[in-house]
């Protein structure tokens, strides 16, 4: 099901009433059954993969935190959920890679079936090797019951496509139980509608038909046409993929929990290093703390420096698709961040207030992220070369779409408020209160944002980062 869905929308209505109604002490139990029947909605014996993946974790987990020798408990958790990872993930794309050189030195080629990739399992494989890591480093406290740890991998709100969580997130909020205040319930109605407008209204009904349609024949459309399906692909992506974050973490405030912010306007970055500490936040901390760091990270001189930076990168593109456009993406990436090491040194950590004066820096670094989204979004190498193409050599023989060049220039506006809307809307909803006035300014934004997100796009279309 999806969150934009009205079959979504009628299952939690249900469990959220059941879930206010049951005594506290059988919420864990109840969320818990319902994170499973939700994911099992899609393939049902793919429920049961998920439950064995978690009962062995959750044992090699105790053996990491507890048994005599915690190294092998540890190897042998990553080597176990790599390994499914591998197979559902990536067995189909490296069989397709080295068919050709099988054909020509044995005249045949291997032929393996269609392999149906478990949703979320990248997100979630990711949450269990944190953990452990984690454990084995002692950042984490005693191994949680079963119960708890198996919610914390199948959360439903999170389950599909992240944030992705640590221990250290969410277990202790489990430890602790739900709280559902007043506060909480009104800013998870907010992010709920707030994801919902992203996604339905601007990423599904404004920006997907025109980057569909300007994709899927690539290098025909003139140049500017080329360049305004970029500037629509590289918002429909960020509001698709920010407006599920905003569904899940309000989804979760209804339930009494918090999910951690994954999406800081990435697109008013300055540098590529702050562009990605400002994206997909939970996945490159992530890579940053499991993968570049415990290469080397920055500590063993420029040159490793670089390589691990291009590692760390090129995984990264790995981890959101199999495919050669993946590996490029994530690869120029790493080229952007080895430059901007070399050309600005380490960045800090805590970037200066934004201002006009770094306007400049934001639309060159807005153009170079960008770029390389033409190979995420492309169907294959040679079409997102066809793509490159005809951004530069593609003529001037179509004007500018009038109402698709109005709708991108009210998403670079809409992206630039975000920065400076969100805390004046945080102190106008505290002015408000929880009266009967600020209940009813409340009410009326939020069924107005919701009503004009099923006007526009009726039944959701499924979110992109869903395929990963």
């Amino acid at each position: 099901m999806l969150f934009n869905s009205f079959p979504f929308l009628i299952f939690f209505a249900a469990f959220l009433l059941a879930y206010r109604l049951a005594p506290r002490r059988a919420r864990i139990p109840l969320l818990l059954a319902a994170s499973l029947l939700f994911y099992s909605l899609w393939i049902p014996a793919y429920v049961l993969l998920l439950i064995f993946e978690i009962g062995v974790n959750w044992l090699l987990l105790r053996a990491i935190a507890r048994g005599p020798r915690p190294r092998i408990a540890l190897a042998a958790s990553i080597t176990f959920t790599l390994s499914l990872l591998a197979y559902f993930k990536y067995a189909a794309f490296l069989v397709a890679s080295v068919s050709p050189l099988m054909e020509r030195l044995l005249g045949s080629h291997p032929v393996l079936s269609e392999i149906l990739l478990p949703l979320g399992i990248s997100f979630y494989s990711f949450n269990i090797l944190g953990l452990a890591i984690d454990t084995a480093r002692g950042r984490e406290g005693e191994p949680p019951r079963l119960a708890h740890y198996a919610l914390f991998i199948v959360f439903f709100p999170h389950l599909i496509a992240g944030p992705i969580l640590r221990g250290r997130d969410f277990l202790p909020q489990l430890a602790q139980g739900e709280r559902m205040t007043p506060g909480r319930t009104r800013r998870g109605l907010w992010l709920l509608a707030s994801g919902i407008g992203k996604k339905m209204i601007l990423g599904d009904f404004v920006l997907a038909p025109f980057v569909t349609d300007v994709f899927t024949s690539p290098g025909v459309a003139s140049a500017p046409v080329h360049w305004l399906a970029l500037y629509s692909f590289a918002f429909q992506i960020y509001f698709d993929f920010a407006g599920y974050t905003d569904m899940a973490r309000g989804l979760a405030c209804l339930l009494g929990y918090e999910l951690p912010v994954n999406f800081i306007e990435p697109y008013l970055s300055r540098s590529p290093a702050e562009f990605w500490r400002r994206w997909h936040i939970t996945l490159s901390s992530w890579l940053r703390d499991y993968l570049y760091v415990p290469l080397g990270g920055n500590r063993r001189g420029r040159v490793r420096t670089y390589v691990n930076l291009l590692a760390t990168m090129l995984l990264g593109g790995l981890w959101h698709g199999a495919g050669w456009n993946f590996l490029v993406w994530g690869g120029l990436h790493g080229l952007l961040l080895v430059v901007h090491r070399a050309f600005a040194g380490r960045s800090a950590a805590a970037e200066a207030p934004l201002s006009w004066r770094d306007a400049p820096k934001v639309v060159v670094c807005f153009h170079a992220v960008i770029l390389p989204w033409v190979f995420f979004r492309a169907d294959s190498f040679a079409d997102a070369t066809a793509f490159l193409a005809g951004l530069f050599t593609g003529g001037l023989g179509e004007p500018w779409p009038a109402l698709q060049t109005l709708a991108v220039a009210a998403c670079f506006g809409l992206h630039g408020l975000e920065r400076y809307a969100r805390p004046r809307l945080a102190r106008l909803r505290a002015a408000l209160g929880d009266g009967p006035i600020g209940g009813l300014v409340e009410g009326l934004a939020f069924g107005t944002l919701v009503a004009l997100a099923i006007a526009a796009s009726g039944t959701g279309a499924e979110f992109i980062y869903f395929q990963f």
